[in-house]
């Protein structure tokens, strides 16, 4: 996918941190872990830098660890995606030229411009509530449908 490895433990976290925080309440990394089996100290890293992002808080001590820096709905997969992987990732040529501008276009350059409006569009109008509604519903239908049997 185009997000990083990291990214990808970032975006995965902080939909955990949205379903289980309630206020005054943080998760603590060792219950994230513990359902995702991401590696803890990469994943600490990472949560830290999502807490210098002020996407998410932490607490240490008793009853300390991670929470939202904001509401669900006013964090969005952009500010995620910047925050870890940064907007080169993005925006770099899609077939690694190092010098590819509207100046001096690779083979790809339109095409993948269209594409990169799509994915910013993406990224800006999903929301960590987006994700977590929806995969809400995923899971309703999964209940529904029952296991799944060849």
């Amino acid at each position: 996918m185009i997000y990083s490895t990291g990214c990808e433990y970032a975006i995965k976290s902080v939909l955990f941190i949205a379903e289980r925080a309630r206020p005054g309440k943080y998760v603590l990394l060792k219950e994230i872990v513990a359902r995702s089996e991401m590696p803890p100290h990469f994943l600490g890293k990472i949560l830290q830098t999502l807490v210098r992002a002020e996407i998410l808080v932490s607490s240490k001590g008793r009853g300390g660890g991670f929470a939202l820096a904001r509401d669900a709905d006013r964090i969005t997969l952009r500010q995620i995606v910047e925050a870890i992987d940064g907007h080169e990732r993005i925006e770099r040529c899609v077939l690694g030229f190092s010098k590819c501008d509207d100046l001096q276009p690779c083979p790809q350059h339109d095409a993948w411009m269209e594409i990169r409006e799509q994915i910013y569009s993406l990224l800006n109008d999903t929301t960590i509530e987006d994700l977590a509604a929806a995969l809400d519903r995923k899971m309703k239908q999964i209940k529904r449908r029952g296991p799944f049997i060849r």
